[in-house]
């Protein structure tokens, strides 16, 4: 264990239980740190908190215990097991894919746990909490009892500035890596992948696992995905969409896998375009629709820039009746606001002046760090520019499977807003 020695004065955000503790606080550290776990004392000596030691990383402890307690594996289990109460609470039958444990927001800060149907993807988003995955593992097991977890370390690689932060990981493949066998009796298993992965049809397969939400059929792709394999997080948005795209031609940018589309259709869209600049992303597309029984005619999945694509289709003088905007995270780091902030402007600039009168468009930030007044005030901007008036008719973020902790209130990074069109 490594105890941390904060400086005078700076134990405040400690002593209101923010679980983030930077480095900028720490007066003196002692130890190694070596089993991942730092304990939190003030100036004066007395220990405060329990957490995660990332030695790498800006944020150089997650916060788990305030109360004295040990970080151990009745800890884990106590805490997912209260995660699993409020998924049986909030969670639909018709939908098998869905988060279990949402960092900060079930008191599990740097685990990201989520299901699919049978299969469990537990990743490790900090340093730090990477050193516990055989206690994390032998808890998910315990409490969730999938048939298999599949384990991702990103966090020693974020910690390090090299991958974005955990809320907007989009376009991140961190390594799948093994984890400890099942606990005795436990049909669960992790797994490993085959040297190579990602080449080849068969490892393509091997990635995707099938799972349902609100009844609809899809894939998430676990080993090379974005996030966990899928976007869980805009469930709601999906299932808003699905209510309303009746008869509407949908164009559905920064598409990844394509499930925005297949909710419109569902909900009986006359027409949905998908566009990303992932050729592998817009199969998975096509796999989806197929899944569903749905057309998936090559039209209809554009693979090209994103920003490129828009000004073509404006030049061309295109109208649509729902536009979304789901672009990745722009800004990764705090000096990337303002650039981030262009880069949303524009994007929704230009996707404005294709909505349709009494169209709708759903645009989404899922950068932390750019704020929801932030964001806002972005929109109304790029909506001066685009020459076009639109009433915001909804804001709706993650689902409810993605608690976000009072006490943390960054970690809600998700902004959606519903736009209607509506000058002459």
């Amino acid at each position: 264990m490594i105890r941390l020695t904060l400086k005078p004065g700076r134990d405040e955000s400690v002593r209101r239980r923010h679980p983030w503790l930077f480095s900028g606080a720490v007066a003196e550290a002692r130890g190694d740190g070596s089993d991942g776990v730092a304990q939190v004392v003030d100036a004066g000596g007395e220990t405060l908190a329990l957490g995660s030691y990332s030695s790498d990383s800006q944020i150089v402890a997650r916060l788990w215990s305030f109360g004295g307690g040990p970080i151990d594996s009745s800890l884990f289990r106590s805490r997912f097991a209260q995660a699993r109460t409020l998924r049986e609470r909030l969670v639909r039958p018709a939908t098998t894919g869905y988060r279990l444990v949402n960092s900060e927001g079930d008191r599990c800060p740097g685990v990201l746990l989520d299901r699919y149907a049978g299969a469990a993807v537990l990743e490790l988003t900090t340093g730090g909490t990477e050193n516990w995955e055989a206690m994390l593992v032998e808890a998910a097991q315990e409490v969730f009892t999938p048939d298999r977890i599949l384990v991702r370390r990103s966090g020693a690689d974020r910690d390090r500035g090299q991958l974005p932060l955990p809320g907007g990981a989009r376009g991140v493949s961190p390594r799948l890596m093994s984890a400890p066998a099942a606990t005795e009796g436990r049909a669960s298993r992790s797994e490993r992948p085959a040297e190579g992965r990602g080449e080849g049809r068969d490892s393509a397969e091997l990635s995707l696992v099938p799972f349902s939400e609100n009844g609809l059929s899809f894939f998430a792709d676990v080993i090379q995905g974005q996030k966990t394999g899928f976007f869980l997080d805009q469930r709601d948005n999906r299932a808003r969409l699905r209510a309303l795209a009746a008869d509407q031609r949908v164009l559905n940018l920064f598409s990844y896998s394509g499930a925005f589309s297949v909710a419109a259709l569902a909900g009986g869209a006359a027409r949905a375009v998908d566009v990303d600049s992932s050729e592998r992303a817009l199969d998975l597309a096509r796999r989806q629709r197929q899944a569903n029984s749905f057309a998936a005619s090559e039209v209809d999945f554009v693979r090209a820039d994103v920003f490129e694509d828009l000004r073509r289709r404006v030049e061309a003088r295109e109208e649509w009746d729902i536009i979304v905007c789901d672009p990745p995270a722009f800004a990764k780091k705090r000096s990337d606001v303002e650039r981030a902030a262009r880069g949303y402007k524009d994007i929704n600039r230009l996707a404005m002046k294709l909505v349709a009168l009494d169209g709708l468009l759903l645009t989404c930030s899922c950068s932390g760090l750019v704020d929801a007044s932030l964001f806002q005030k972005i929109v109304f901007s790029a909506g001066l520019e685009a020459g076009h008036s639109f009433s915001l008719i909804a804001r709706q973020g993650a689902g409810e499977d993605h608690p976000v902790s009072l006490d943390c209130p960054e970690g809600e990074y998700l902004k959606g807003l519903w736009l209607k069109r509506v000058d002459s």
